[in-house]
């Protein structure tokens, strides 16, 4: 019996990308310096080789990643990110 509610909707809601949103996660990620690690979550530290191999993997990390990126592009499509930085000027 599982008792893990949360988990179940987590699953039920989870985002499945396509290949080129991955390509696109992967290209941005091969940007990043070299040597730079990335915390996601509870303190988990991950180099920018060992993210790109959770993307392509399209394991629970990479499909973190993904999100992340999307949601940044999109608050750039969007101008959020844009209206913001002028808000500080």
């Amino acid at each position: 019996m599982n008792f893990d509610k949360n988990k179940d909707a987590n699953e039920k809601n989870a985002v499945q990308y396509d290949d080129d949103v991955r390509d696109l996660v992967v290209a941005r990620l091969e940007t990043l310096p070299a040597g730079a690690v990335i915390s996601i979550g509870s303190g988990q530290e991950l180099t920018k080789e060992k993210l790109i191999q959770c993307v392509k993997e399209g394991n629970e990390t990479g499909q973190k990643m993904m999100e992340i990126e999307m949601s940044f592009l999109q608050g750039l499509k969007d101008g959020i990110l844009y209206d913001e930085a002028l808000a500080f000027n």
